[in-house]
């Protein structure tokens, strides 16, 4: 018997052209070569460092191409074996609509200011708005002009195999690597420790601590997964699905904790890479769905759903309050972490070992790597149970119940990480308790 096979290519182009360059009021950076001098420009203004911008701040992105292959074979005909395999390229487009909004709200365009009121000085309309700073620079945003979009690759392949009855056997391994994903870093800053005020130690002391958005970031996944499934038969039908994975990035808008997370240390880049903030080690999810037939008189009319799913914790950053490395001047904005003392994180009582982390020494990073504490799991089971009644040829009364949460499990969704924080080690969010909803609805 010949073998069957399918073969699905594709070749995808995309130019990008970031979409803001139809306004005029955006604002960026022209940075010199090792950071020894910054200057604020405009659309189509010609910057000191690096010649005449585009219009749109951002040179433009012209060869990315997004080839797709599917493969699918059985390699008997007839057979109960069927291998496919495939391959994608894709374009993060829409990060430029994310750069447009931050590059309008600022000089020359925008002027913000931040003024504080005390007891000893309150504030009042007259004194309403901030000094003017002393430093001529006052963007607090930039885009690297050579900005690339990020893309990920994925690849996969899975050997299907029809078992006795109804069932199928499916082993399966799926990867995705990003490439040129963002990454968010602070590089005007004080050098950590010294004695002096640190706004007068930046690197450019004209220009105060700014984002410098850039597209070296890369992220890699890989997981294996092993799915049962059992086609309508009988009334019964139903999934399992087991996925073990890992994934690591260095990336600010994926793994480094949210939007707006700089890197810690800007001369050290390479501490950034760790678990990434989706990070689940194991999965479990499994459903069914059982509606018995009509020749079961006491079965018939009633259907039965359930969903039950079981997983590790997402990881978490062990932080610290403020800015230890510095008084001022760094420009860390909730990337501070704490020491590692040396001890497994997974020892000791609660949720993790708070002995494993402490206050890094006045004037210097702490040393723990991003991602290393692990998130607490998740377990939860939801079911739903319904019922039609005939009552003619053309009129139905159908009555449904389900719930969330049927067992009413606490799931820990959240823990406090900063270890100079009062809820240290302690839970701060929980996912939905049990819930129960009922529906009637009548067809005619």
């Amino acid at each position: 018997m010949r073998p069957n096979l399918s073969l699905n290519l594709g070749l995808r182009y995309e130019l990008f052209a970031p979409l803001y360059e139809l306004y005029d009021r955006l604002a960026n950076l022209d940075i010199a070569s090792g950071l020894t001098a910054v200057a604020a420009v405009t659309p189509g203004m010609a910057g000191p460092y690096s010649g005449e911008f585009p219009r749109a701040l951002v040179d433009r992105d012209k060869n990315n191409f997004g080839p797709r292959l599917g493969l699918a074979w059985k390699p008997v005909n007839g057979g109960r074996v069927t291998i496919r395999a495939g391959y994608g390229w894709y374009y993060n487009g829409g990060v430029y609509q994310n750069f447009a909004t931050r590059l309008a709200s600022q000089p020359p365009f925008a002027q913000t200011g931040t003024v504080q009121s005390t007891a000893a000085r309150r504030l009042t309309l007259a004194e309403g708005f901030a000094q003017t700073p002393a430093q001529s620079i006052t963007n607090t945003f930039a885009v690297d002009r050579s900005y690339r979009i990020g893309y990920a690759q994925t690849w996969s392949l899975s050997v299907q195999r029809d078992l006795f009855r109804s069932y199928v056997l499916e082993v399966g391994y799926l990867a995705t690597k990003g490439t040129r994903l963002d990454m968010q870093r602070s590089p005007n800053r004080a050098a950590p420790g010294s004695q002096l005020d640190a706004e007068a130690r930046r690197r450019i002391g004209n220009a105060v601590g700014f984002t410098l958005d850039t597209s070296e970031a890369n992220s890699i996944f890989h997981s294996a997964q092993v799915r049962l499934t059992r086609r309508f038969t009988r009334g019964f039908s139903g999934s399992a699905l087991y996925t073990w994975g890992k994934s690591l990035d260095n990336a600010s808008s994926i793994g480094g904790g949210g939007g707006g997370t700089l890197a810690q240390d800007d001369q050290n880049l390479a501490n950034e890479r760790g678990l990434s903030s989706f990070d689940i080690r194991h999965n479990f999810n499994g459903s069914f769905v059982f509606a018995p037939q009509r020749r079961n008189k006491w079965l018939k009319d009633w259907s039965m759903t359930g969903n039950v799913l079981l997983r590790t914790g997402t990881p978490l950053t062990a932080r610290v309050l403020g800015n230890q490395s510095d008084a001022a001047g760094t420009g860390v904005i909730g990337a501070g972490r704490a020491d590692a003392t040396g001890l497994p994180v997974t020892d000791g009582e609660g949720y993790f070992n708070l002995a494993a982390f402490t206050l890094p020494p006045s004037g210097r990073y702490g040393n723990s790597a991003r991602n290393v504490i692990p998130g607490p799991g998740l377990f939860t089971i939801n079911a739903g149970l319904g019922r039609f009644f005939r009552l003619s040829e053309r009129r139905r009364l159908e009555f449904r119940a389900e719930s969330t949460n049927l067992t009413n499990h606490p799931v820990i969704t959240n823990l406090g990480t900063t270890v100079n924080a009062s809820n240290y080690g302690l839970p701060l969010a929980v996912g939905n308790m049990r819930t129960i909803s009922a529906l009637i609805r009548f067809r005619f």
